[in-house]
């Protein structure tokens, strides 16, 4: 299998597992994954993220001799809403949270994809309207437990598993014929954990013991930003390290605190931790 140095090089899907091929961005190496059913159909996940990536993505599934059979967005932050029509007028998939959030803060959503709200970047990012007027057209996951509606049999075999870590109706995806995991922005090996909406220390470290049983069953876990591992329990063990030495008002080592951005990550984790105190 590939090193990580290649996931971080970006520009091309790189195969994971049996008919999972990961994509990273030049983005904070966020990653987009490509799930193969029957007769080359495929599913794309939080197709990501700047206009000319999104073009290549289609160009790539095109050269792939996939079609893309469906969509899903493991949460409502804007680098994970995206679409471009080249992927077809499809079902988008996501957790019922999520549809939530859209509808609650859509306009603030497209705010921040457009880089006009935040610290990440200070200059707007060009999008054509033909992807703007796609972004954030989720639907709600009926059954998640019962994984994406797929009546064409078009899909392969999914679990959605939703939790509140992050942002409200998080959800992974769970790939139980190839055994991977999906985990959107958790478990990652270049982020820190996010408690980002709501700001619930608990909530999150909920989450993670949701995510145990799939973590320990899996193959590949693919994040949302960073490289795919193929020692799942690694990144779990690391987060719920970090947060146990958070939590104990202890000064943890992990090493991504040294990543660009992690310091004020670090910071907001202390204080929630201390306020639990």
């Amino acid at each position: 299998m590939p090193t990580p140095a290649v996931y971080r090089a970006g520009m091309t899907f790189i195969p994971v597992a049996d008919g999972v091929l990961v994509r990273t961005s030049r983005r904070m190496s966020t990653t987009t994954t490509l799930a193969l059913g029957p007769d080359r159909a495929g599913l794309l996940v939080d197709p990501s993220w700047d206009a000319d990536e999104l073009e290549a993505i289609a160009d790539e599934v095109d050269g792939l001799g996939v079609r893309v059979a469906a969509g899903f967005s493991t949460h409502a932050h804007h680098d994970h809403l995206l679409w471009h029509p080249r992927y077809g007028d499809v079902p988008r998939w996501a957790s019922a949270g999520t549809v939530r959030m859209v509808r609650e803060h859509g306009e603030e959503l497209r705010e921040s994809l457009l880089g006009r709200t935040g610290s990440e970047p200070s200059v707007a990012r060009p999008y054509p309207d033909e992807v703007l007027d796609l972004f954030a057209q989720v639907s709600e996951v009926p059954a998640p437990s019962a994984g994406l509606p797929d009546p064409a049999g078009a899909l392969p075999a999914t679990e959605v598993v939703v939790h509140d870590g992050h942002a409200p109706g998080h959800s992974a995806l769970w790939l139980p014929g190839p055994r991977v995991l999906l985990a959107g922005d958790m478990l990652s090996d270049e982020e820190l954990p996010l408690p980002l909406d709501p700001d619930d220390l608990p909530a999150y470290v909920e989450a993670l013991d949701r995510l145990r049983p799939y973590v320990g069953a899996a193959v590949v876990l693919v994040p949302g930003h960073g490289t795919p591992s193929y020692s799942p329990a690694e990144r779990l063990d690391a987060d719920r390290r970090y947060l146990d030495a958070v939590l104990a008002g202890e000064d943890p080592d992990d090493p991504r605190r040294a990543n660009p951005g992690m310091a004020e990550v670090h910071e907001r984790v202390v204080r929630l931790a201390a306020e639990l105190r």
